[in-house]
């Protein structure tokens, strides 16, 4: 076929259930290029990906590589067509080395040891792509001592060993700090200079303007367009991602309480090896944010507060009266709710289905008095309206949670939590890995929560723009310190970035 591009997929077609998921997607990429792709919660991305990847079959359609048909029917038949896939959920082995993660596919045995893996020569080759992406840790290190973002640099490591011509990154810099993420951008312009195809999935559109050639929208299983980066903006990617045009990102927010306001929350001198006498108020009725890069110790404060991770020294008020917080359990018998950064790990049981996960912080309140049972009516009601209200979109309540796309899961972890009618809701990245349409909706969730739910908001997030949009207060970390504080409309972005990375030393 002359003039056909690298990578052309036609008419491919997914249903679940017989639910039609891709509806004849048509789309192509060259090779030397870095094709973004964009798309909301549900509109057939992951799907899409999957299939190229060869975690599912599609039920109809064509894949051409370099001009050649190819049927990719399991993972092992994408890396034999060169097609690898960095997942944003990390696929890797928690108790295994670094290196046997980046080599499993391809240990290499001794000579004349059939069986016999050479450690010495695995461990070579690992390390040769470790220095690669800029990770500098012992290729013998178990993952699971990892952070997740230095997890995240593995399954980049473990993609690019497979001298792949064709590689899929999904939300790569998700868990990345800035200077991470100029690092893989690096390698990608290497690999787009080695001819290699990219396929970069992201929410973020700073990064499709500045790593892309061209960019595929998908919406509801089709894709809408793809145009060439430079010749678009932001509104137009916006409009054709959700259909419509984003007339208010951000929505109205309360009346910001009064410094003289009452306090529900006291933090008072959290010290451990993250975190240096950190102390804050949070007052009635506020979403107040804690702004930083990853490792400023954001996530460390509200774990501390949840009782998940030790303190050295340090106390809790609650509406004024001193609590010792020494457990989850504690901290909810308390009123605080808690959604974590790692949703898969911590945030939701994966084997699961949907309807489990969500009625689990509040079972108790669902069985029948003296007896046990769960009330299945009043079950059912509860599990129709957190569909209703967070727009999860599923097969349905008994679909496993694990099948759901990224941006559905972080749905249900909210949904349970909101569920919950916690007086204090702490939320850690609630909106990593989520599309612009679904950003909003959560927004809009989380001042219902103040308004219509008397909740107070702690928001963690490492995004300049969503912490000056939903905050009422906020409060900057570096360090493990809480180094400046602001009230909105105090400070602008440029001004947040330079106190959390060191630019205000002199």
């Amino acid at each position: 076929m002359a003039n056909q591009p690298y990578l052309l997929l036609r008419d491919i077609r997914k249903s679940f259930s017989g639910v039609p998921v891709l509806k004849g997607i048509n789309f192509s990429a060259e090779a030397g290029e870095v094709h973004g792709f964009l798309g909301g919660n549900g509109a057939g991305k992951s799907t899409l990906m999957n299939i190229l990847g060869g975690i599912y079959t599609k039920d109809a359609g064509e894949i051409f590589i370099d001009g050649k048909k190819v049927e990719i029917t399991s993972a092992s038949k994408a890396d034999e067509v060169g097609i690898s896939f960095v997942h944003q959920e990390l696929k890797l082995f928690d108790q295994r080395s670094i290196a046997e993660n980046i080599m499993m596919s391809r240990l290499p045995g001794g000579k004349g040891l059939f069986g016999i893996i050479n450690d010495k020569k695995k461990n070579a080759e690992a390390k040769k792509w470790l220095d690669m992406v800029g990770l500098n840790v012992p290729e013998t290190m178990p993952v699971g001592e990892l952070s997740i973002a230095e997890q995240q640099m593995v399954e980049i490591a473990k993609a690019l060993s497979l001298n792949a011509k064709i590689i899929i990154f999904d939300e790569p810099t998700s868990s990345l700090t800035s200077g991470e993420t100029q690092n893989l951008f690096k390698i990608i312009h290497k690999l787009k200079a080695e001819g290699v195809c990219i396929i970069y999935i992201s929410h973020k559109f700073d990064e499709i303007f500045e790593i892309c050639d061209r960019v595929t929208v998908l919406r509801d299983g089709m894709a809408i367009d793809t145009l060439d980066v430079s010749k678009t903006d932001s509104n137009q990617l916006v409009s054709l991602v959700i259909g419509r045009k984003l007339e208010q990102y951000f929505p109205h927010l309360p009346p910001a309480p009064g410094k003289d306001a009452e306090a529900v929350l006291s933090v008072r001198n959290f010290t451990n090896s993250k975190l240096k006498n950190v102390s804050f108020d949070l007052r009635k009725g506020e979403i107040l944010g804690l702004f930083g890069l990853v490792g400023a110790g954001r996530s460390e404060v509200m774990r501390g507060i949840f009782g998940l991770d030790y303190l050295a020294s340090g106390s809790v008020e609650i509406n004024g009266t001193a609590r010792k917080i020494k457990s989850p359990r504690m901290a909810m018998r308390n009123g605080i709710s808690f959604l974590t950064e790692n949703r898969r790990e911590e945030g939701l049981v994966l084997k699961l289905a949907i309807r489990e996960n969500l009625v689990l912080p509040i079972l108790k309140r669902l069985l029948v008095p003296g007896i046990g049972y769960v009330r299945k009516g009043k079950e059912k009601a509860v599990v129709a309206d957190a569909f209703k209200q967070f727009m999860i979109r599923a097969e349905g309540p008994a679909q496993r949670v694990s099948r759901l796309s990224g941006g559905n899961q972080q749905k249900v972890v909210l949904a349970k939590w909101f569920m919950t009618e916690s007086q204090i809701l702490m939320l850690d990245e609630p909106t990593r890995g989520v599309d612009v349409g679904a950003k909003a909706e959560i927004y809009q969730l989380i001042v219902d929560a103040v308004e219509k739910r008397r909740m107070s908001v702690i928001l963690a997030s490492c995004e300049a723009p969503e912490i000056l949009g939903i905050c009422h207060r906020i409060l900057v970390m570096r360090d493990g310190e809480i180094i400046a504080e602001y009230a909105k409309g105090e400070a602008e972005e440029e001004e947040l970035l330079i106190k959390c990375s060191g630019g205000d030393k002199q």
